[in-house]
């Protein structure tokens, strides 16, 4: 895992007390792509309680709050983020294990 996937995976950890998170460096895909003001793409997978009774746009937006300085600081560590979000029980429900 590169250093920015690890610094997106502890910040979401601690910051949205995940209990899961999977980070898919997807900059290989943008390759000749100038990204303005640098910064690589990203699809995460969050699993965290906090997600329970929050309609969607605003789980995606607890996120982008939580990922802000790496999305509009410098250096912008993050150009592009693909989000998608459950709660433990969803994540359940859908196969998976935490």
């Amino acid at each position: 895992m590169d250093e920015t996937a690890q610094l997106i995976e502890d910040i979401l950890k601690e910051t949205l007390q995940a209990v899961y998170v999977e980070i898919i460096d997807e900059s290989y895909l943008h390759r000749g792509h100038k990204a303005a003001g640098g910064g690589g793409h990203y699809a995460v997978i969050v699993v965290s309680e906090q997600f329970a009774g929050v309609n969607p746009l605003d789980r995606r937006r607890l996120v982008y709050g939580a990922l802000d300085e790496q999305i509009n600081g410098q250096p912008k560590r993050i150009h592009a983020i693909q989000i998608k979000t459950f709660t433990p029980a969803q994540w359940e429900e859908a196969g998976n294990t935490v």
